[in-house]
């Protein structure tokens, strides 16, 4: 199956679909950052189709596919800030695409969608925008199906709570991807313990700042960081209090070392933090994307 990978990032959606067999034919990135970051590591083939901010991306430009993937931006959806929902600049984006959508003919559509974002797309608005994003969804032909999984259930030590919306083009698509329970029974019922902060209270401008947390539990839930002592920190065998390093912030994210150390050799620290933060975790996406094919429904 071939695939689009809209703000892609560093690609998390690529290589969990890579993974299990898909091909992309394309991504969009506006982040340069990001996008140094996503050539490093995936090294896409040449010829192969890419673009930047979306909003100037006409549906024309774009290689047919079989799936569009994308996390549209969460800034406008998330707990952590002023939760306009799709009435922000940023979030409000998924429209766009679905503009794009509705530019293409229906026998040239996607058969799949897969859309990933923050775990309060469900309830921001009292659920108004989750609902509008299915009628949206429905009006451009689209059966709609989602779950919230957890990362930590997918062989990751990360508590990252995120729902997953997958949509099937009507007559076009394969059979129901959900109900997903993972196989990580190792980190599936690890916690979260904080157990301190090394910032006065007074000093914090942001509520993750300083806060320091047990190796005998499994990590919070990474976010974009920015520096600030917003990056985890744990405390270590010698009793010394650290940062988690960027590699293993993408480790948490489900990346091999091969991919992080593709990415640091064209990025800084800085960016390697905010990049891990806004990744989906492959292992989801392999997960989901292992049940992802498109056939024609039976009439």
């Amino acid at each position: 199956m071939t695939f689009l990978d809209l703000f892609a990032g560093i690609g998390g959606f690529r290589l969990g679909m890579e993974m299990a067999g898909h091909e992309c034919v394309g991504h969009c990135e506006m982040d340069r950052f990001a996008e140094k970051s996503y050539r490093a590591m995936h090294e896409p083939k040449k010829g192969e189709w890419s673009g930047g901010d979306i909003r100037t991306v006409g549906a024309a430009d774009l290689p047919r596919a079989d799936a569009w993937c994308f996390g549209f931006p969460c800034q406008d959806i998330s707990v952590a800030g002023k939760q306009r929902g799709f009435e922000g600049n940023r979030s409000g984006l998924f429209f766009t695409v679905t503009g794009l959508l509705r530019a293409i003919e229906k026998e040239s559509r996607p058969k799949r969608l897969l859309v990933e974002n923050v775990k309060n797309l469900i309830s921001v608005n009292r659920g108004y925008d989750f609902a509008r994003l299915l009628v949206e969804l429905d009006e451009i032909g689209y059966d709609a199906e989602w779950d919230v999984l957890n990362s930590k259930n997918f062989g990751v030590p990360q508590n990252r709570e995120r729902v997953y919306v997958v949509g099937h083009l009507r007559g076009r698509s394969g059979g129901k991807v959900f109900p997903l329970t993972g196989e990580g029974e190792a980190t599936s019922h690890g916690q979260v313990k904080q157990i301190g902060n090394v910032m006065p209270t007074k000093t914090r401008d942001n509520p993750n700042q300083g806060r320091v947390y047990d190796t005998e539990g499994i990590a919070p839930c990474l976010n974009g960081m920015g520096g600030g002592g917003r990056e985890p920190m744990i405390v270590t065998d010698g009793q010394m209090v650290r940062k988690l390093t960027p590699r293993e912030c993408f480790r948490l994210q489900g990346f091999p070392d091969e991919y992080f150390e593709r990415a640091a050799a064209v990025n800084s620290d800085t960016q390697l933090y905010k990049q891990a933060g806004n990744s989906v975790t492959v292992n989801v996406i392999y997960e989901i994307a292992k049940r992802m094919e498109c056939k024609e429904e039976t009439k």
